[in-house]
């Protein structure tokens, strides 16, 4: 099967090389780490989905090489920016053999993962979503935002030029995924590939200043960023799950739906850039 890895975002195709978390201690913090300066770490936060239920949560298994939460210091879960429910850690969920292999609601009893709960028996979140596990510190020196998701809304004619000239090429085509109540504005743009690779970037405008996620792009003409995604790159194709400030800066969870699944990722600025803080992914493919 074909497949695109963005320095941005893996996409984790089911892949059995992934070794269980259950019982395993964290990784060591990282050295002179502040937290009250809000950076974020990959070592307490995990990405997940709902079961059918919307009363149960698999966490999806991340890569060894990386650092990773031990579960059983996950104790809630962010399903709305700055809305969290408390949860508890029940298991190690093994694969079933009746497992389709898919990350997704209806295969959720026979997918491996590591399962929680939701602690009050009367909460419950939507079926299917892709959610973010945290330890009890994880957004310590926070602010979350609450935004209007806007798959219509435009950059300003000012912004446009301002992003032309920070990148040094025309924008193709561009749109807004999101606007904050506070005016910040989350937005993606695809820009006219001339000589050069393909490219389109995430970019979030505050007041004149600019942060940017780029997706460097290939010579396939219909599946440039993505398997299947014909070149395109709009903001229909992306989710926020949160964003936040802090002194480190912003930081965003993002969901980027593709034809085979959906990417997963918290970023965070560090200066004119987002770094990629932890990423995850769910194989959707229709059977």
């Amino acid at each position: 099967m074909k497949k695109h890895i963005s320095a941005f975002l893996l996409l984790v195709l089911c892949v059995p090389w992934f070794a269980s978390f259950a019982g395993a201690t964290a990784a060591p913090s990282p050295a002179k780490v502040s937290a009250s300066k809000g950076e974020l770490r990959a070592d307490q936060l995990m990405f997940g989905y709902v079961d059918p239920s919307g009363k149960q949560i698999l966490g999806l298994l991340g890569n060894p090489e990386k650092s990773h939460p031990a579960p059983k210091t996950l104790t809630s879960v962010l399903y709305a920016s700055g809305k969290t429910f408390r949860a508890t850690y029940v298991k190690h969920q093994k694969a079933s053999s009746k497992s389709s292999y898919r990350q997704s609601a209806a295969n959720f009893k026979f997918d491996e993962g590591e399962l929680f709960k939701l602690s009050n028996p009367g909460s419950k979140l939507k079926s299917d979503a892709s959610v973010l596990l945290q330890t009890a510190n994880a957004f310590q020196g926070h602010t979350f935002l609450t935004f209007q998701s806007e798959q219509k809304g435009k950059f300003n004619a000012k912004t446009v030029k301002a992003i032309e000239k920070a990148k040094n090429r025309k924008v193709a085509t561009q749109g807004l995924i999101a606007t904050t109540t506070n005016g910040v504005q989350i937005g993606i743009v695809k820009f006219v590939q001339g000589s050069g690779k393909p490219l389109a970037s995430l970019v979030l405008v505050d007041r004149g200043s600019m942060v940017f996620q780029d997706f460097v792009g290939n010579s396939d003409p219909y599946s440039t960023w993505r398997v299947d995604d014909g070149g395109e790159m709009g903001p229909e194709l992306f989710h926020l799950i949160f964003a936040s400030s802090s002194k480190a800066g912003y930081a965003l969870g993002v969901e980027w739906y593709g034809t085979e699944g959906t990417n997963l990722s918290v970023i965070q600025q560090k200066g004119t850039k987002f770094r990629v803080v932890t990423e995850a992914g769910r194989y959707q493919a229709p059977l």
